[in-house]
């Protein structure tokens, strides 16, 4: 059986003792058996009563020193007392992510599994040991799932709330007023995404079934909607996987200091990397998506990040075969791509160079949210081996799955909607128009369409009689950029703010190149 771990953090004398002695008196925990593992002796004394509880203490010294043996120790008490829960005090000074490698290590992996971060934090202290007490304080606020907030006022109570919100935009804070609200909240069970999503597909299913008939009946072509939004689920979800177990591999093999030592310290050389990168990785714009993360959360220059989410869709060797296919072996085509693509998507990672974010471009301040149960990403000394790594990756990938999963259904859901309604309208829309306004909706259905990159050549082929071919080169190479599910799926974790200029810098980048070109003469 697997022990649900659940973990306090927060600085010395917070008030994490004081906080399990609550809990631990609570006349419906008498019946349940509780491993308590302290990592710090604080100033209040854990008050344990009865047989159905136990405490066990761990100095910082051993921490640092035997974490083999502190996790062969914690075995041998869940081995002994076959605990219905595992609560965990955490030391204040040390990052949470030493807990996570500890928990990771065999002897445990598979015993416990963290459920809940709550952060104990004094509203009176938290402003001024934000700033002065190093990385562990802000990494375990980051990783936390809740904090509960102690000695707040009725005049502080927004500003500190936006203090924690600031270092982790998710967290659910609770004065220690509203206890009973919070403790019921800490341990309401929820399903495993895998459970939600298979909930969701029965429900959705029943829904369809009851509603097909009556919606055709009144014209609404229910059936081709379907079946488009499965046709495009099923090409982007196998290029999503393989984003995020790339995301993922990055994230728990790669250190940050590996990447920053070998990494191009300048943006030119670091662009070129990016490049060069994107041609060799056969992945959908869909796969990007979670890969740029990465390599953003590791601290790689955003412009060269930019350079490879936005070339690496129309680049790569599967998108060149489909187009070269698509267009019936016309090398000029491909051609075309492959260079108009790869110079809209330095230009807008020049853009980046000379007008970087004056903000935070990521909703999620902490580097390792996406995980949302641990911080993987500070891992150090190698206690981890390689298995535990394995699986850590695949937790990893799939908690990014789930996570940027429900944007991706969402953005096919609208894409196939407008597939199935817009071609024609746009289409009858651009009928004696010039250049520039067949430009402007082809790159607009690129955008709107959300086509996989590697079968939207035979989209743009099929409007090769309604459309010039400087619009077709404008879809191809706008649309694997930026299209609708790919911006639901960076708001996942990127700011509105940054995604706005990303569309409209890569918008504006496709279409000058694609009119200059055009303008002087060429296409084919």
């Amino acid at each position: 059986m697997i022990a649900p771990v659940y973990v306090l953090t927060g600085f010395l004398s917070a008030g994490k003792t004081s906080f399990l002695n609550s809990l631990l008196a609570r006349s419906d925990w008498r019946n349940i058996r509780i491993l308590v593992i302290q990592f710090e002796n604080g100033e209040e004394e854990l008050s344990i009563s009865g047989n159905s509880c136990k405490k066990i203490l761990f100095p910082l010294k051993e921490l640092e020193r035997q974490p083999k043996e502190i996790a062969r120790q914690i075995r041998h008490h869940l081995r002994e007392g076959n605990y219905d829960e595992i609560w965990i005090e955490w030391n204040g000074i040390i990052p949470l992510a030493q807990l996570q490698s500890l928990l990771s290590l065999p002897l445990l992996r598979s015993r416990c599994k963290i459920r809940r971060v709550v952060h104990i934090a004094d509203a009176a202290e938290l402003e001024k040991l934000l700033g002065r007490t190093g990385k562990a304080l802000p990494e375990q606020i980051a990783n936390s799932d809740f904090a509960l907030i102690r000695n707040e006022t009725a005049a502080d109570a927004v500003k500190i709330r936006k203090l924690l919100r600031a270092v982790n935009p998710g967290l659910r804070a609770y004065s220690i007023e509203s206890y009973d609200d919070f403790y019921r909240q800490l341990l309401r069970k929820t399903w495993p995404p895998l459970s939600v999503f298979i909930v969701a597909v029965i429900l959705l299913s029943a829904v369809y079934l009851v509603a097909a008939p009556p919606l055709t009946q009144i014209g609404l072509p229910l059936n081709k909607i379907v079946n488009v939004f499965l046709g495009i689920i099923l090409q982007a979800t196998p290029f999503l996987l393989v984003g995020v177990l790339i995301s993922g591999a990055v994230e728990i093999f790669i250190s940050r200091a590996a990447i920053e030592s070998r990494f191009p310290k300048t943006n030119l050389a670091g662009m070129m990397t990016a490049v060069m990168a994107g041609f060799c990785l056969p992945v959908c714009d869909c796969a990007t998506i979670p890969v740029f993360h990465g390599l953003v959360r590791k601290g790689i220059p955003l412009p060269a990040a930019v350079t490879f989410m936005t070339a690496a869709p129309v680049i790569n060797p599967v998108v060149i075969f489909s187009t070269y296919y698509a267009f019936n072996g016309n090398m000029r085509v491909v051609a075309l791509r492959v260079i108009l693509g790869l110079a809209a998507a330095l230009a807008v990672g020049v853009t980046f160079v000379i007008f970087p974010p004056k903000k935070h471009i990521m909703t999620d301040n902490s580097p390792a949210r996406a995980v949302c149960e641990s911080s993987y990403w500070e891992i150090e000394g190698g206690e981890t081996d390689f298995l535990g790594k394995i699986s850590l990756l695949f937790r990893h990938a799939q908690i990014e799955f789930f996570n940027m999963g429900k944007f991706l259904a969402f953005g096919s859901f609208v894409s196939a909607v407008l597939q199935t309604v817009a071609p024609k309208t746009l289409a009858s829309s651009a009928s004696g128009g010039g250049l520039i306004l067949s430009l402007l909706i082809m790159m607009s259905m690129g955008f709107l369409l959300s086509l996989c990159s590697s079968s939207d050549a035979v989209i743009a082929r099929a409007f090769a009689s309604q459309f010039p071919p400087a619009a077709l080169m404008g879809f191809m190479i706008f649309g694997p950029m930026m299209d609708i599910k790919n911006a639901l799926m960076l708001s996942s974790v990127f700011s509105g703010r940054f995604i706005a200029r990303l569309t409209f810098t890569a918008f504006a980048a496709c279409f000058a190149l694609v009119l200059l070109y055009a303008g002087a003469g060429g296409m084919y």
